[in-house]
């Protein structure tokens, strides 16, 4: 019974790097959520519902190991550093969190905190691997994104 309750439980992923960027690139790559499946492994299909500065409203469709979820997410600037980003439906029961961008001259600090919980019934192994991978690896990708942009605009 007490594993039942862990696996339920709210699960926080933070991670933080720097990155030798300009935080207006970083910006607007974490908000091109229309293009996140071509760049963020696990997501496969986005369509958008609702895209303007600042803002979108997009359902993904991801795959973790082999199990297909989807979730359809707000994310929207918040100030000139934080992006805000929940969902609104989907899969988990809870998915919120914070990319927050602090400028420190040719580095740029990215903070990513995200708050999760899975639905009740979920696997073990789905709920592993969103902890250990799906949400942790997501830092890399965007910095993997960010200096393929940097180099393509040299």
């Amino acid at each position: 019974m007490t594993e039942e309750v862990k696996m339920t439980e709210e699960i926080r992923i933070q991670k933080e790097t720097q990155i030798q960027a300009p935080s207006r690139l970083i910006r607007d790559t974490i908000l091109d959520t229309e293009n996140y499946p071509s760049f963020l492994d696990s997501f496969r299909k986005s369509y958008v519902h609702e895209s303007e500065e600042g803002f979108s409203d997009v359902l993904f469709h991801a795959k973790v190991l082999m199990f297909p979820i989807q979730f359809r997410m707000h994310t929207q600037m918040e100030g000139e550093s934080v992006i805000h980003f929940h969902q609104i439906s989907g899969y988990f029961e809870k998915l919120e969190g914070t990319w927050t961008l602090e400028d420190k001259g040719k580095l740029t600090n990215l903070k990513f905190d995200a708050t999760f919980k899975m639905p009740p019934g979920a696997i073990p192994t789905l709920i592993k691997a969103c902890k250990d991978h799906f949400f942790p690896e997501i830092i890399d990708f965007f910095q993997n994104e960010i200096q393929k942009r940097i180099k393509a605009s040299a």
